[in-house]
């Protein structure tokens, strides 16, 4: 071959089949040290350390209100744009995550260089529909008990019905969705934040009384509060024993080793009625508890401390203790 017949050094192959491809691969523009593979322009810009969607079961199978709330944030959501949205929040495309009592907060990185600022925001109960809701919580302890015990049952919409208003909206139009991408709504973007949003709810029911305008644990606090104050003088969780006139000498702990765990002679007169109390008082007004696990601690101490009740009962009518 001449050296006119050679091949130019800076000029890709002609004729071979792939040459473009293959020089699309092996170019200096788009391999070498520390550079990135180039983007497809039709997916999203990777975004690292995302917020991403754990549920294996997706947005499905949502216990209330989780469930109800689906029925709003999916509303008017294409087949489409739901897979892409859900394809969005499983591969953690969004960079903040924020629930507030003014309605939700998010970024989601698209193919744009900057993320798209994403906003939901249902309307909110006003101060006074709070004070009412809560005043009317406060009258049963049913629905301290189960909040604290971390459930949400439906029953908790009975008090926002009666002053004529709901927990979760009953129409689409009282929960607005925007976000700055440009495309006609609801986009992709709001169905990634609305698929994490919903997964949220479905781990914190609490969060659906912030949706609306009362952070949840503020909420438990306000609902103690007011239980305290509606129960004072009328059921205690304990009787006041009498004080003691005189204590007995004690006597040392060496010589008390084998009765330490067996009642007093008084027990015998106790009286059999006691006046009403309300159960778990103690716990109810200290709320949730810091730590986490895989079973609320409140539910776990009221379960101990009423198997410890019952054989306290057990023991004072001289049926053998369960061990």
């Amino acid at each position: 071959m001449s050296e006119h017949d050679a091949p130019d050094p800076t000029t890709p192959a002609t004729g071979t089949p792939g040459a473009g491809s293959q020089f699309a691969r092996n170019s200096s523009f788009n391999s070498g040290p520390g550079i990135r593979p180039m983007r497809r322009p039709d997916t999203p810009r990777r975004l690292k350390n995302g917020i991403r969607l754990r549920r294996k079961e997706g947005i499905e199978l949502l216990a209330w209100p989780a469930d109800a709330w689906s029925t709003l944030l999916l509303d008017g959501i294409s087949d489409a744009v739901r897979a892409e949205g859900l394809d969005y929040a499983r591969a953690g495309q969004t960079a903040t995550l924020q629930i507030l009592p003014n309605g939700v907060e998010a970024q989601v990185q698209g193919r744009s260089p900057r993320p798209y600022a994403v906003c939901i925001t249902p309307e909110t109960l006003s101060a006074l529909d709070w004070d009412r809701v809560v005043a009317i919580m406060a009258r049963e302890a049913v629905y301290s008990a189960k909040l604290l015990a971390g459930e949400m049952p439906p029953l908790v919409e009975q008090p926002f019905a009666s002053i004529g208003k709901h927990l979760v909206p009953h129409v689409a139009a009282q929960v607005k969705r925007t976000c700055t991408c440009g495309l006609p709504m609801p986009c992709k973007h709001v169905m990634c934040v609305s698929a994490l949003l919903l997964e949220r709810l479905s781990g914190d029911p609490l969060l659906a009384f912030t949706l609306r305008g009362l952070d949840g644990q503020r909420l438990l606090e306000r609902l103690q509060e007011a239980r305290a104050i509606a129960t004072r003088g009328v059921a205690r969780a304990h009787s006041t024993p009498p004080a003691a006139e005189a204590a007995p000498e004690a006597v040392p702990l060496d010589r008390s080793l084998e009765n330490f765990w067996r009642p007093g002679r008084q027990i015998d007169e106790m009286p059999s009625e006691t006046e009403p109390f309300a159960p778990h008082a103690l716990l109810r007004r200290l709320g949730q508890s810091p730590l986490q696990g895989k079973f609320p601690l409140v539910g776990l101490l009221a379960s101990i401390y009423d198997s410890v009740a019952e054989n306290g009962r057990k023991l004072r009518e001289g049926a053998p203790r369960e061990e």
